[in-house]
């Protein structure tokens, strides 16, 4: 196998590799999972808020339950006295009277207090429980997410790795001055190897002066573009 056939199989083989390349570094499944990760770590910090919110109400919905349970046991020790017949003092009766006002008056602005409290609580519990089931369906879905994209990472590389198996001995062939063209080409262009149809190089498409196409033509040696510097390549050959 000469240079010109040996170079159309191994650019075919580069492209194939190449392809690969670029499919893996724009992957879709990639993303869609950075998407969903990204959506899940702000999801899991606005949990994160809302249950120490939740946790907090709660905690001052309980200071509520306290003190009125405070109260209403004032207001029970107080109501005892009153009507036990052991305080028979009408000073001492207006005083107790006074102070269960006072007392009653407490427990109902704390039970106020107490209600509101507890919309406040139910609305936390509520605003907690939709962001947990959002964060639990976006995870579900950024572990599928990733699944696939390492399916399809595993798919790429194994591909890669059976095309770079066929590439060494391809390139082995090549002779020593054709592998260090291709090599330095290569490294301007992805696509090295092309032909010269007529006049026009198909890597550039630019017209070449009829004297260099024509010797271009003739040689049977490889032969580059003047214009991007591509080997051309015997289209029969």
């Amino acid at each position: 196998m000469n240079d010109h056939k040996t170079l159309v199989e191994l650019q075919e083989i580069d492209s194939q590799i190449d392809a690969l390349d670029y499919r893996e570094a724009n992957l879709a499944e990639r993303d869609v999972y950075l998407a969903l990760k990204d959506e899940v770590t702000k999801l899991e910090a606005l949990y994160t808020s809302a249950a120490k919110k939740l946790r907090e109400e709660t905690a001052l919905l309980k200071k509520h339950e306290d003190v009125l349970e405070g109260l209403n046991a004032k207001i029970a020790k107080e109501e005892k006295r009153l009507y036990s017949g052991t305080v028979t003092i009408p000073k001492e009766l207006a005083g107790i009277q006074q102070e269960l006002a006072h007392l009653k008056g407490q427990a109902d602005n704390t039970e106020l207090e107490l209600l509101e409290q507890s919309e406040v609580v139910d609305g936390c519990k509520s605003d907690d429980k939709t962001i947990s089931e959002r964060l639990q369906k976006r995870t579900a879905e950024r572990d599928a997410a990733k699944q696939r994209m390492e399916d399809e990472l595993a798919q790429i590389a194994s591909e890669r790795d059976g095309w770079k198996v066929k590439r060494e001995p391809v390139y082995a062939a090549l002779s020593e001055d054709a592998s260090r063209l291709y090599d330095k080409v290569r490294l301007k262009h992805q696509v090295a190897v092309t032909v010269l149809e007529g006049e026009i190089c198909q890597g550039c498409r630019v017209d070449l002066p009829s004297i260099e196409a024509d010797q271009i033509h003739e040689s049977t040696k490889l032969e580059r573009c003047s214009n991007c510097g591509r080997i051309f390549v015997k289209p029969t050959e």
